[in-house]
Parts: structure tokens; C-alpha cells; sequence
């Protein structure tokens, strides 16, 4: 990157597509050599990364309030934002299974006098062509009360596949109410 001083229209023109000139927090003129995207033909693994990515930033638009409340709290106060978590959750699942993650479209605690549960509004997508997505209710087992109790507060809720590994969905905090 490098501060311009002094430069012409024209000379934008010229450069266009090799130079990128912006403006720095909107006050500070600047150049950098234009970001380059990989040119077709991708290598298999680069074009299913692109489809995951893809699919991911798709499926954003279909999670529900509660979800999205869920994922704002958890990004407050640090540096990456709740997208960049739910895009990062998705990314490391392919990457270790060469399967889409199970995203969690909504929640809804369930609490009775004895105990607690999570049921979970799920969206199940494949990376194979013309597959055809799944969205169905799954409720979490039911933990005791006198359990919560006992457990080092604050208590989280989340979806996990059956090898513990984490799925698209935000930690849930359990609040006593």
C-alpha cells in the first residue's frame, strides 16, 4: 500500500485493473496492487471451498431472530464478526469431513420443573449437485435441574455431531430465570 500523493484521472485509467486507488478511512488517498482471484480451471478441492463458502453465505439468510441474537451476543466485544464465526464453523467441518455441517435455523429452551432442553430448528444441505435439502425439529436430551445447578455457571448449549465436533449454531447461554 502506498500513499498518493499526486494523480491524475488519466493515470487511474491506465492502471485500472492492476492498481486499486481508495481513499484510507475515508480521508487518506492510497494505492494497492489489485487483489487477484484465482482463474478457472480451479483445482477440485479450490472449487468445492468455493461451493462451501458459497453455501454458507447462502444459508445466512434463512436463520431465524433468535439465532441471530444468539450470534451478535457472541461476537460482541471481539474482533471477528458473527459471520466470519459462522462462515469459519462451516469452512473447518468441510475441511475435516468433506461434508456441509448441520446449521441451526432457530432454538426454543424447553424448561419444565425438573428439567432443561434445547429443540433445534435444523437445516441439512449437501455439496452434491441436485440433493435435496432437509429441515427438521431434533431436541437435545433432557439435563436435571439439580444438575444445572451444580455445574460452573454460565451453562451453554450448542449442536454437535456424534464425534463432538461443532455444527453451524451458536453457543446458547442458559439463563435461570
Amino acid at each position: 500500500m502506498a500513499i498518493v500523493k499526486d494523480v491524475t484521472p488519466e493515470q487511474i485509467e491506465t492502471l485500472r485493473g492492476r492498481v486499486d486507488f481508495y481513499m484510507l478511512r475515508g480521508i487518506l488517498p492510497v494505492a494497492r496492487r489489485w487483489p487477484k482471484k484465482p482463474k478457472p480451471p480451479y483445482t477440485e478441492l479450490q472449487a468445492e471451498g468455493m461451493a462451501v463458502f458459497a453455501k454458507a453465505n447462502k444459508s445466512m439468510r434463512r436463520i431465524k431472530t433468535n439465532i441471530l441474537e444468539a450470534w451478535r451476543a457472541l461476537s460482541y466485544g471481539k474482533r471477528a464478526s458473527w459471520t466470519d464465526a459462522y462462515r469459519g464453523i462451516a469452512m473447518k467441518y468441510w475441511k475435516l469431513t468433506k461434508t456441509f455441517p448441520l446449521i441451526g435455523l432457530n432454538y426454543e429452551v424447553i424448561k419444565t420443573s425438573t428439567t432443561v432442553a434445547v429443540k433445534w430448528e435444523i437445516l441439512k444441505m449437501s455439496l452434491i449437485y441436485g440433493v435435496a435439502e432437509e429441515v427438521y425439529f431434533e431436541q437435545t436430551n433432557p439435563v436435571s435441574l439439580s444438575v444445572i445447578n451444580k455445574a460452573v455457571k454460565p451453562v451453554y448449549f450448542t449442536l454437535m455431531d456424534d464425534e463432538g465436533r461443532r455444527q453451524v449454531a451458536p453457543f446458547i447461554k442458559y439463563l435461570d430465570e
